[in-house]
């Protein structure tokens, strides 16, 4: 059975909305509850007045918003301590599909999230590797002239694992909260109050944490991408919307805020080479995704991006075959007999497995 979210239903991932059922631009309190005031009229006369807050589309929009900021908070921070964010943010992703199964593009963006939770593993064991090697040599061969050219090889490995480690991060929790949002969103009002109110989202009237310069993406930008998801969402074309929202996250998100990073650019050039060559050895990370609450590959269950060594996972024509092709695997899994291990593995996940 599919599952599909009612607002204001008892649901097992989502409590019921403090706004649900009050319309927008109406008011959020009963006027017996309101305040009364003492405020100036006509001919300078003192007059009564009720305050009624009301609600409108930007604070809505800022509920939602600090749903995501809190899912994202760790010991009061938005900063820092990557790897349990990334549990919390698939997991949630992960909440969002079983919630609502339409939502097909959070379903395949917990296992793509799991894979970055892969990825932030992957490059602390590098840098915790290479740091123990740099600090034993440089301990063995402290007095001999010249003894720390001699772990420059490490310095290097270290410092570029701890930036991979960085920009994979930075680049979950924005994604996170650019789109988990517009999930929650549509899900409580629905497709017309979506659709009218989606650029009134972009507003300067409630706080967020974004940290990324505006000239290179202003929060909240309604692109067309978004709206074209949610709509073939509404009208039940599932794949379509995946893949609407992929271009949306791939493009308008990733690509601007991590992708275009030039050291980046080099470090995943470096790390093509290594896999597809197989030197130098250890140090590179499989560039898969894999439909399953683990890292490691499952037949028929993972896609591969391209194994030439000149491929460029930075470049958007490039990449975007490899996420489609896994939106299509997600798609025909879903609507096969290998159903039961995909939920199973979402499910997992949302119970906050661990990446291993």
């Amino acid at each position: 059975m599919q599952a599909r979210y009612v607002p204001g239903a008892p649901n097992p991932w989502f409590a019921r909305h403090k706004y649900h059922g009050i319309p927008i631009h109406r008011n959020i309190k009963p006027i017996a509850e309101c305040k009364l005031h003492h405020c100036v009229g006509p001919a300078a006369t003192v007059e009564k007045a009720i305050g009624v807050p009301i609600l409108t589309p930007e604070h809505l929009w800022g509920t939602f918003q600090v749903e995501a900021e809190k899912i994202l908070t760790i010991d009061g921070s938005l900063e820092g301590n990557d790897r349990e964010r990334n549990r919390r943010i698939n997991a949630a992703y992960a909440k969002l599909w079983l919630a609502d199964n339409r939502f097909q593009w959070a379903g395949l963006a917990a296992f793509a999230s799991k894979q970055v939770g892969c990825g932030l593993l992957h490059s602390a064991e590098v840098s915790e590797k290479n740091r123990r090697v740099r600090e034993q040599v440089g301990h063995a061969f402290a007095a001999y002239p010249g003894a720390g050219a001699s772990t420059l090889v490490q310095s290097g490995t270290e410092a570029a694992a701890q930036y991979m480690y960085t920009k994979l991060g930075f680049g979950n929790a924005h994604l996170f909260l650019d789109i988990y949002p517009l999930h929650r969103f549509f899900m409580e009002r629905g497709w017309n109050e979506f659709d009218t109110y989606l650029s009134k989202r972009q507003n300067e009237k409630y706080s967020i944490y974004w940290a990324v310069n505006r000239e290179t993406l202003r929060f909240g930008t309604p692109f067309a991408e978004i709206k074209n998801g949610f709509a073939h969402i509404h009208s039940g074309k599932l794949l379509l919307s995946v893949e609407h929202l992929a271009q949306h996250e791939q493009v308008n998100v990733l690509q601007k805020i991590m992708y275009n990073d030039l050291v980046l650019q080099k470090l995943l050039a470096m790390n093509q080479y290594a896999w597809a060559t197989g030197f130098p050895t250890g140090d590179y990370q499989e560039i898969k995704l894999t439909l399953s609450a683990e890292c490691r590959a499952k037949t028929g269950f993972t896609s591969w991006f391209s194994r030439n060594k000149n491929a460029q996972l930075w470049v958007v024509e490039q990449r975007m075959p490899f996420v489609l092709a896994a939106a299509r695997q997600f798609h025909d899994l879903l609507n096969g007999p290998e159903r039961p291990y995909v939920e199973a593995s979402i499910r997992a996940i949302a119970a906050g497995g661990s990446v291993a």
